[in-house]
């Protein structure tokens, strides 16, 4: 699936450093997103694993602070759920 992020959206997912790639999953998945992002368009592919991915990490994991971000680049566009699909 294609997102198309708006210039806020984009603003939070280019908070994280690129130099922290390797600090672990959640900044790696950011950097990994910030490559992946189309400047031009501001389009983003996501898998169905990366939608996962952010739910995970949104929801599943001690708050460290990477969930208001997850929720404010995806939301608007994945849902209050970040396309997790209700239990």
């Amino acid at each position: 699936m294609f997102i198309v992020l708006n210039a806020d959206e984009i603003a939070l997912l280019d908070r994280q450093d690129q130099s922290t790639a390797g600090d672990g999953g959640f900044q790696s998945m950011l950097v990994g997103f910030q490559k992946a992002l189309r400047r031009g368009t501001s389009e983003l592919k996501l898998t169905e694993d990366d939608v996962q991915r952010i739910a995970r990490y949104a929801f599943d994991f001690k708050n460290g602070g990477w969930q208001t971000r997850l929720v404010g680049i995806f939301g608007r566009t994945l849902g209050a759920n970040l396309g997790r699909k209700p239990a």
